[in-house]
Order: structure tokens, then sequence, then C-alpha cells
């Protein structure tokens, strides 16, 4: 007697594992919101979307293993993802605005093919949709990938687009599968599989061991591809911020210091004007570096994924425009050229404060 009571206990534990795994990744996005809102590290915000994607891809694991897969919890875990990626959209927001303002076209589209979608369903069905199409899934996993790119970038990249031109598929293929229904399915793969009406899920299953596989795999390759982007390349320079108005935070571009009379900053695209600094008008300049941390291989969720790996430098340039208005401009440069734009800035800068000693003029090193 003991011992069915024993194991019934223990059968309801495990039922409610997939609900606290969906619970718990939308409690991260209002998590999220808090962090950013506080300055917390980049990292531990990108943490908490590889700890939000490690939860979506097991939770539907374990509860199929269990026996646990109903309609409810299905619907829940929807309802989870959409949270939690609602909240992660503000907290990149707050942290990264200019990464958003690249992509914002893509992004209403996005939000408002989610309503439009929530709209239709509630008017047809009375609830949301939980279809979990292949297309879905693979939305999902770019969005993991874009978004734990940008926190840990801090930079536009092309990886938020392709994420966004997913979602924005995703949506319409979720809105032909909602109008192809005569009622509300759960977990139906894709638009052909809604015209078949199909009432249960393909009936091969992957093993719990090769899915645990697969879904790591996927997760360490994507911790590897965005590991690297974190450090400028060699020849590129990023914008890293400054009084500069009309040039985004980790806009990329070039730095020319070829010329003798001006050191000048092009970006990588036409619709952001660069930046022109004429030597003989630098009042000051100053070289700094900090460590930058990026997500290992192995990443210790539970330590905010962080490693420290290399250090970032940084040039910050103090000078006076045509209206003898003081302006800032911070730019990161690779690591292997501070020597050489240093030695430029102490030559160039220094003749142009005429005699006036070159350790008042700039120069100031920070390490």
């Amino acid at each position: 007697m003991g011992a069915r009571v024993g194991r019934g206990f223990a059968g309801f534990r495990r039922e409610w594992i997939p609900w606290a795994m969906a619970a718990g990744r939308a409690a991260l996005g209002p998590l999220s919101i808090a962090g950013a809102a506080r300055a917390w590290n980049p990292q531990a915000l990108a943490g908490m979307v590889v700890t939000a994607l490690l939860s979506d891809i097991f939770d539907g694991v374990l509860a199929r293993r269990w026996g646990s897969d109903s309609p409810g919890v299905r619907l829940f875990d929807s309802m989870a993802d959409t949270v939690f990626y609602l909240c992660a959209a503000l907290a990149l927001w707050l942290t990264r605005p200019e990464v958003l303002r690249h992509n914002w076209r893509l992004l209403g589209a996005v939000l408002l093919l989610e309503a439009a979608r929530f709209a239709f369903d509630f008017a047809k069905f009375g609830k949301a949709s939980s279809y979990h199409s292949y297309l879905a899934k693979t939305w999902g996993l770019a969005m993991a990938v874009a978004v734990t790119a940008a926190f840990s970038t801090g930079r536009a990249n092309g990886l938020l687009p392709l994420a966004l031109g997913l979602g924005v598929l995703c949506n319409l293929e979720g809105l032909a599968m909602s109008a192809v229904l005569p009622i509300w399915r759960h977990d139906v793969k894709g638009l052909s599989a809604a015209w078949r009406v199909r009432t249960t899920e393909n009936a091969s299953r992957t093993p719990l061991e090769r899915k645990a596989f697969v879904s790591t795999l996927v997760v360490a390759s994507m911790l590897l591809f965005t590991a690297p982007a974190l450090a400028v390349s060699a020849g590129e320079v990023a914008y890293g911020g400054g009084t500069i108005a009309g040039i985004p935070k980790g806009t990329i571009g070039t730095l020319d210091i070829a010329e003798s009379e001006t050191l000048s900053f092009r970006t990588a695209t036409s619709t952001v004007a660069g930046i022109d600094i004429p030597y003989a008008r630098i009042v000051n300049f100053q070289y700094s570096t900090e460590v930058a941390h990026h997500i290992g291989v192995l990443p210790a969720i539970a330590v905010a994924l962080v490693k420290r790996r290399e250090r970032k430098h940084f040039f910050t340039i103090t000078y006076s425009d045509p209206s003898q208005a003081t302006q800032v401009a911070i730019f990161e440069v690779p690591k292997g050229e501070p020597p050489a734009l240093l030695a430029v800035l102490r030559a160039r800068a220094a003749q142009a404060c005429g005699k006036v000693a070159i350790n008042s003029c700039g120069g100031n090193l920070q390490h």
C-alpha cells in the first residue's frame, strides 16, 4: 500500500514538472526586464535566454516521456513563450535600443501579426492556438540565438532580421492554419497537416535520449556561434558611445588615420553619417581596456554564464566641433591596433597643441 502511494506521489510530482518549467520560463521574462533596468551584466541576460531555450526544449520532451502532454500544458507552454519573448524584447530595448531600431519594420510586422493571430484565434476557438509547428520551432530557435547574440555583443547583426523574418512567416502560417482547422487543435506540425485535420501527432517518436542529445548539440552550436562576436574583428571599429548625434552605439565602421590633418570614422552603412575629427581640435584622448566576457562552450548557467577571455580596447577622444562645442567620441578597436593609433594621436594631437606638454594635451593610459 505504502509503495503504491509513494509511486503515485512521485508520478504526481513528475506530472507537474513541465508546468513548472513553463512557468519558470514565463517568470524569467519580468526578471530579464528588472535585470535590464538595473544594468545587470549582459551575459546574465543572455543566460536567461539560453535557460528559457533549454526549458522550452525539454519541457515538451519530459511531458511526452511521462504521459502528461495534455492540451492544457501545450497551451500554457505557448503562452509562456510569448510572455518571455515579449519581455526579452523590452529588456533588449532597455539595454540595446539601437538593435531594435535597426529592425523596427520587421519587429512591428511580427507584433501586428501576433496580435492578429490572437484576435482571430479567440474569435474562432475561444482561446489562443498552440500548434508548435516545425516553422514555429525554427523561429523559436532563431529568436533565441539572435537575442542571445544581441545581449552578448550589444550590436545589431544579421541574426535578428532573419529571426524576425521567420516570425512573420510563422504567424502567416499560423493564421492560415487557424483558418483551415474547424476546431481547436494542438501540435499541428504545418499547414499541410492542418488540411488533413490530424487529431493525433505523428506516431513515430524520437527517444528521449536522442532528443536530449540533439538538443544539447543545438544549444552548444548556438553558444559557439555567438561567443566570438563579442570583440570587433580586425579592420573594424565600433562606435562605443559619446555625444555625437545620429550614430547609434555599436555602429560598425572603419577608422582612417592616414590623413595627416583629420581622424575619420566611416560607417559601414550609408544611412549613418561618419565623423571627421581634425587633430587640431582634439582636446584630450584616453586609451582604456576592460575585460570582455562571453559565453563558453560549457556554460554554467547558475553563475550567469560569465567567463573571462580577452580585453576590449577603447579610445575616448574629446574635441571641439566647428561651433566650439565639446564633443566626445568613444571607439572600440581590435586588440592589435591600439599601439599604432596611440602613436598617431600622441604625435599629431601633441603637434596640434603647440607647445603644451603632451601629458596635459592627452594620451592618458588607463588599463
